[in-house]
């Protein structure tokens, strides 16, 4: 009996492996800082299978032999330049936009910009062509401007899917629930709090109304709490002497990436994000995103907001669709 026990075991594991599904995921930027950290945590995920790595940066061979040391089983590939593109993104079932430049106090916000915009620009008219179409998600900042336009060159240039495209808002939520916990002395696994609006500082607002568990907090700490979230980039910049935030992107981005890998293999899945929304005129908003195997569905709503959350809401209203419109002046102006 003891022996056919130890024989069905790993019969019956091998059984089970046998039915999970695998998925080929493709960063695009991988060799920039946000990229190759992303690509760090990806490396080993179970259900991936084949991890593509593109970049037009000179060191993307070298992380490729990099990642290489890594004992996994995913078959791993490098690309480098913009010619080879079309190859990395071939038959990705998710592909993730980390390139561009992060945000620094040496650089001007314009060259930023431009910079940005000018990757986004490359990558959307390349994936618009890739058929079928696979899950997008946009790290490259600043993603309230940079998601639309994304979606207008899409549009121009292939099959473009609405429900496909996310700009990953994770960090948001990541962030409200660590302080969240810190302020009210909780374990932070047990918390949440949703963040809505867009991915930026004047436009994120945490709900602490809609908080779990709901703890008593002055009117004067939630505004101050606010402001903390807001403020994250900058302080982190700070702190990190003119570097921006890399490790807990990152992080949101893996958390995206395995809420999209569940959400393929038929089960219910939520993603924070940045999608076309139109429940409050502006086009795009932010929040959590309930998701299936089709891509996006409904965006989780709230009731009951404070005054305070909803003056927020009204103000972040206004930058989000000065700030999408901006993003079509960009491609109009290209």
């Amino acid at each position: 009996m003891l022996i056919a026990k130890k024989f069905l075991r790993p019969q019956i594991a091998h059984i089970l492996t046998s039915f999970v599904r695998s998925y080929k995921v493709t960063i695009v930027g991988g060799a920039s800082e946000i990229g190759q950290t992303v690509g760090l945590m990806l490396r080993a995920q179970p259900s991936i299978t084949k991890l593509n790595i593109h970049d037009t940066l000179n060191q993307t061979q070298g992380v490729i032999l990099d990642l290489s040391h890594i004992p996994a089983e995913s078959i791993l590939k490098g690309f480098s330049g913009e010619e080879t593109l079309d190859r990395a993104l071939k038959d990705s079932d998710i592909v993730l936009a980390t390139g561009g430049v992060p945000r620094a106090p040496s650089a001007s916000k314009k060259s930023w910009l431009e910079n940005n915009t000018a990757f986004i620009k490359m990558f959307s008219s390349k994936i618009a062509k890739v058929n079928p179409f696979p899950f997008v998600g946009i790290l490259t900042e600043p993603i309230n401007i940079l998601v639309p336009m994304s979606a207008e060159i899409m549009r121009n240039h292939g099959d473009y899917d609405p429900k496909k495209l996310f700009g990953i808002a994770t960090i948001d939520h990541l962030r409200a629930q660590s302080l969240y916990a810190l302020e009210n002395n909780l374990n932070p696994r047990n918390c949440m709090v949703p963040v809505i609006g867009g991915r930026s500082g004047k436009t994120a607002i945490p709900l602490i109304s809609q908080a779990k568990p709901a703890c008593p907090m002055t009117e004067k700490s939630i505004q101050e709490f606010t402001s903390r979230i807001r403020k994250c980039d900058e302080n982190i910049m700070d702190a990190k002497r003119g570097y921006s935030a890399t490790l807990s992107v990152a992080y949101g981005a893996l958390m995206f990436t395995r809420s999209v890998l569940e959400a393929l293999d038929g089960r219910p899945a939520k993603v924070a994000a940045y999608v076309e929304n139109n429940d409050f005129g502006t086009n795009y908003f932010s929040g959590i995103v309930n998701i299936n195997s089709n891509g996006a569905a409904e965006m989780q709503r709230y009731t009951d907001l404070s005054k305070f959350e909803c003056h927020l809401l009204e103000r972040s209203i206004e930058q989000i669709r000065k700030d999408v419109i901006k993003g079509k002046k960009i491609l109009e102006l290209a």
